[in-house]
């Protein structure tokens, strides 16, 4: 299962209960996907976006981080 965990203009955030760490979201939107690490706030991957969306593809997890986070340990709490 893979939740949802914030949905912000096109972007959906998700956070892969199955997922390994560094602690990170995949952000996707249409076709395309970024993976984001949540401390510190970086594209591990990108599938698709253009520099333009990566930048506001960041300031959003900056801007959700802390929540990002704990939602992160919530869901992995038992590994």
């Amino acid at each position: 299962m893979s939740p949802v965990v914030l949905r912000k203009g096109k972007y959906s955030v998700v956070i892969f209960t199955r997922d390994h760490s560094p602690a990170h979201v995949h952000v996707q939107s249409a076709e395309k996907e970024a993976r984001v690490t949540l401390d510190p706030v970086e594209v591990m991957d990108n599938w698709g976006f253009k520099p333009g969306e990566i930048s506001t593809i960041l300031k959003l997890v900056q801007t959700y981080q802390q929540q990002l986070v704990a939602k992160w340990d919530e869901i992995h709490s038992g590994e």
